[in-house]
């Protein structure tokens, strides 16, 4: 004959709990749709910024950020004085890539030395690759991409010296 007990109750909630909430939405068993992922609403790497070269077939090595979006530079910027002449509109399509104060900036396979900062005239702290502005394309397709690369004929992927990303 089997008697249930206060702690065998207690067990058995704990259990039913804990297997609960490692279930999943269950979703990828194939039967059922699952909820679509929404898009980030910013397109800001993940924690300290980070900067990586990465090299394509299509215009040979540009500059990625944390969560792989392509960077570009700018034709109407400056680089020598630094400077973004890239506002409002232009600013919403081509989001300025800010630095984070007191937050790391890790590069790889870029010269540290290339990297720099501008005020930007709305107060953030736009990074710079070889004196140039750089921004993210809000219309790229998907990490990677480089929808952005000759729009207007005045953008471009940035490469890790801050050139212009031509292809080989």
């Amino acid at each position: 004959m089997f008697r249930s007990t206060p702690a065998l109750a207690a067990a058995t909630a704990i259990a039913a709990i804990a297997l609960t909430a490692c279930g999943g939405s269950g979703g990828g068993d194939g039967y059922g749709a699952s909820a679509p992922v929404a898009a980030p609403e910013t397109l800001a790497p993940p924690a300290g910024t980070v900067l990586t070269a990465n090299s394509t077939a299509q215009l040979g090595t540009v500059v990625i950020d944390g969560l792989g979006w392509t960077l570009y530079r700018f034709d109407d910027d400056t680089a020598q004085p630094p400077a973004s002449n890239c506002a409002g509109d232009c600013a919403t399509t081509w989001p300025p890539v800010l630095a984070e104060p007191g937050t790391p900036l890790t590069v790889d396979g870029i010269d540290q030395a290339a990297i720099g900062t501008i005020t930007r005239a709305d107060g953030g702290v736009q990074l710079t690759i070889g004196g140039w502005p750089v921004y993210r394309y809000a219309a790229d397709s998907a990490p990677g991409a480089t929808d952005g690369n000759g729009k207007g004929e005045k953008w471009f992927a940035v490469t890790p010296e801050g050139g212009r990303a031509e292809a080989p």
